[in-house]
This record gives C-alpha cells, structure tokens and sequence, in this order.
C-alpha cells in the first residue's frame, strides 16, 4: 500500500500552439497534462473531449456519448466511463444533473487547479524526499 501514490500527474512540454487544428490542439493539450501517451493508437479520450467542448454547456450521459462516438476505435461503455473519470480528476469535466460537460474555463482550471494543487504539491514532495537523500 505505500507505494501507491497519491496523487500522479505527468506533464509535458511540446511546440508552441501556433497553426495547429483543432483535434492536434485537443490531442497536444491532451498529451501535455498526461491524459494521452505519445504515440497512443486509440485516442477516444481525444472524442469525449472534442465532443464535450463542442457542445458547452450541454450535458451528456455516459450512453449518449457511446452512441455520438459511434464505431470509433475505443468506444465502449467501460471506456468511456473510465475516460470521463479521468477528466473529472483534472477537474476539466464536471458532472452535473443533465451529465457530464466540460468545465466553464479550462484556462482557469490549470491556473487554479492544476498547477496549485497538483503540480505545486507534487514538487514539494519531491523536494522533501531529495531533502531527505
């Protein structure tokens, strides 16, 4: 039991933004906060993410995100709900009564999040252990 973690968050540094689409800036924004692996065939994190960004403020359950998605590679019903459990860990989706929908600002959700309370305290850890070597 003690070496599971806490709390795991990998990030990453990648190009900047600048004349990309709007799935490879779904799929970097993604990669860079640890949601997707490089190199990752069966992205359907990727659908449930442009689908919910596309549809602010709209709700959606686990079934109808599996019946929009299709017969995209990864779309299943466990999948789907594992990813959306992924993406409420980061806070970027909030499941609400209508269901689940993305978060009103993701910038604010890294900046008043992320960066505080999981990158910030991760480091401090870190530090504490180095301390301790």
């Amino acid at each position: 039991m003690k070496d599971i973690p806490l709390q795991e968050i990998t990030i990453r540094k990648y190009e900047s933004p600048v004349g990309l689409d709007r799935k490879e800036l779904m799929r970097k924004f993604l990669l860079s906060v640890g949601l997707l692996q490089p190199g990752e065939s069966r992205d359907v994190i990727v659908n449930i993410f442009e689908l919910l960004l596309e549809n602010k403020g709209k709700g959606f359950e686990p079934t109808e995100i599996l019946r929009a998605l299709g017969e995209k590679r990864g779309a299943s019903a466990p999948n789907i709900r594992r990813q959306l459990r992924r993406l409420r860990n980061l806070k970027l989706v909030e499941k609400r009564q209508d269901g689940y929908q993305i978060c009103e600002s993701i910038p604010a959700v890294v900046e008043n999040f992320i960066e505080p309370f999981v990158v910030k305290q991760t480091v401090e850890r870190l530090k504490e252990y180095s301390k301790l070597l």
